[in-house]
């Protein structure tokens, strides 16, 4: 009878110890919070993290938190402020080990009131301001990867296309996009560099409205040979209205369409938005690289002294190959292969 009960006993007793691996398991499992500046449906977003899904397979010892501040749709500056505050409290609640924390909103209203706090490593992506904007490079508990201009992949396309269109001697580029804050930040990176010689960068033109869109569009020719845009999604319709904003494909389809010179995308999403193609920062590898620093940290891999800041190495390419025919450019099959690869080739409108 004695042993009749024990026998039944056992069940319990096993589950009981299932049980309580699974909480010891769990208990012991490190956390990284996913910080994004922007929200899932955008392109930039959604490359980013198929980078960070890269790293994280066959990581179940590491549980993942996501959460968007949606910054990209909501630009004004008292929703970014309080998408901050969130934030904030979303970090506070989870106590992850690690807050990855993605482009420059996600730093400003965020990530930077955690530097030099215990218990906490900072991991930043897709930066393009200086770390030194959010006192990063004094901070002891943060590392990342900043975004930075492809900028030798973008001048050997251009040398291409020059040989092509019979430009003579050294090709004329100028950015031509928004006034956004991001915008500024690439801006100051690309008159910083000194690596775009023996192209000649001359003046930006960072516009507010539609009508300066379409003035800088129409009187191109007069300043560049090539027109490098990276961003135009905060285009005020007309300066009356600081709350209507003209439909990025809009303005991306008017620039395509009126543009006296080529346009050159230098984010992917300007390609996938109306233009013939872009060649871009890598979002893929921003993911990879600030991802697999997290993970080293919260395994014990690395210390944080051992990991660098490090920048873009890696670009993308995006083509559409009725608009390239349109524009009159075409470029050598590696770069159609170079698309293709990574599902960036649209072969109609």
């Amino acid at each position: 009878m004695q042993k009749l009960k024990i026998y039944k006993l056992v069940p319990f007793i096993a589950t009981t110890v299932i049980f309580a691996m699974i909480m010891f398991l769990q208990v012991q499992r490190k956390t990284i919070l996913i910080l994004h500046s922007y929200a899932p449906d955008y392109s930039w977003v959604r490359d980013v993290n198929e980078g960070i899904k890269r790293v994280l397979q066959n990581k179940s010892f590491i549980n993942v938190q996501w959460h968007y501040m949606d910054t990209k749709n909501h630009p004004q500056p008292a929703y970014k402020k309080k998408a901050g505050i969130t934030a904030q409290k979303v970090i506070d609640f989870v106590e992850p080990e690690v807050v990855l924390a993605i482009d420059d909103d996600a730093q400003e209203f965020a990530a930077q009131f955690y530097k030099n706090k215990p218990d906490i490593y900072v991991v930043y992506a897709g930066v393009n301001a200086l770390p030194e904007r959010y006192g990063y490079h004094e901070a002891k508990n943060v590392v990342g990867i900043l975004e930075r201009l492809p900028i030798n992949g973008i001048k050997d396309a251009i040398f291409i296309l020059a040989d092509q269109l019979g430009i003579k001697g050294s090709p004329r580029i100028s950015h031509v996009s928004d006034s956004s804050a991001v915008v500024k930040f690439d801006d100051f990176n690309m008159h910083s560099s000194k690596d775009w010689d023996p192209l000649v960068l001359g003046p930006s033109f960072l516009v507010e409205t539609f009508d300066d869109w379409k003035k800088a569009i129409l009187e191109a020719d007069k300043h560049m040979d090539f027109m490098l845009v990276s961003n135009y999604r905060k285009i005020l319709r007309s300066k009356d209205n600081k709350n209507e904003f003209v439909p990025y494909k809009e303005a991306m389809q008017w620039a395509f369409e009126h543009s006296p010179v080529p346009i050159i995308g230098i984010n992917g999403f300007v390609c996938e938005d109306g233009a013939a193609i872009s060649i871009a920062t890598s979002p893929f590898e921003q993911g990879e690289v600030s991802m697999q620093m997290a993970v080293d940290l919260v395994s014990g891999k690395r210390n944080i002294q051992e990991i660098k800041t490090t920048q873009t190495s890696q670009y993308i390419i995006v083509m559409n190959e009725s608009r390239l025919a349109k524009a009159k450019m075409k470029l050598p099959s590696a770069y159609k292969a170079f698309a293709k690869a990574i599902n960036r080739y649209t072969l109609r409108e």
